[in-house]
């Protein structure tokens, strides 16, 4: 194992994907649009414990920032967008930007409380840096004697927590989609457990 994951964190994502393994979902557009912005959410949070298992630190980075987006656009398919924004997505067009989807996102009751917004001011700059290659994620590849990674063990297990919320939340997001409060109240409860230890 890495230096920040170790089996519990393995153990977790295990823990929530087969929490919403068995989950029948409607067979709408809307939530067929939701649930794979979702799953891809899900998915990026697995390749993230994957890639910091495995010392590929550079590729983990980037990929929080596409995993929070993916979350989001989930989201607003879900319960912001109109019935033909959610069939223009499904051809192919661009949903609007990532802040109109969170300002919208924002104004229902379930996002009232700005938690996004206020993960987005937060570390959107860092977010970019990492994804772009930005200055940012270069000074991590460099040390006095070489260009090789230099990320603090701080850095990574925010980089882990900032993953297992956002693929929690996507599998509580896809359990509303299912209707099953079950799945999505037991998720929430194990990410608060983990949250606390």
């Amino acid at each position: 194992m890495s230096r920040v994951i170790d089996a519990s964190a393995v153990e977790y994502l295990n823990w929530i994907g087969a929490a919403i393994h068995e989950c029948d979902l409607p067979a709408t557009s809307r939530v067929r649009a939701a649930a794979g912005c979702l799953a891809i959410a899900q998915d990026h949070h697995h390749a993230i414990v994957i890639l910091l298992d495995h010392d590929r630190l550079a590729s983990a980075f980037s990929l929080v920032r596409v995993a929070f987006e993916a979350y989001v656009r989930g989201e607003w398919l879900a319960l912001c967008a109109a019935d033909f924004e959610v069939d223009a997505f499904l051809d192919g067009v661009e949903p609007p930007r990532f802040g109109v989807l969170l300002e919208a996102l924002e104004r229902t009751d379930a996002f009232k409380e700005q938690v996004l917004s206020q993960m987005k001011a937060q570390s959107w700059a860092a977010m970019c840096a990492y994804t772009h290659t930005g200055g940012l994620h270069v000074q991590r590849w460099n040390t006095p004697g070489a260009i090789e990674p230099n990320y603090e063990d701080v850095e990574l297990r925010e980089v882990l927590s900032f993953a297992e919320t956002i693929g929690s939340l996507a599998v509580i997001g896809v359990a509303w989609l299912a209707e099953n409060a079950e799945a999505a109240e037991a998720v929430l409860a194990k990410l608060k457990e983990r949250r606390a230890a």
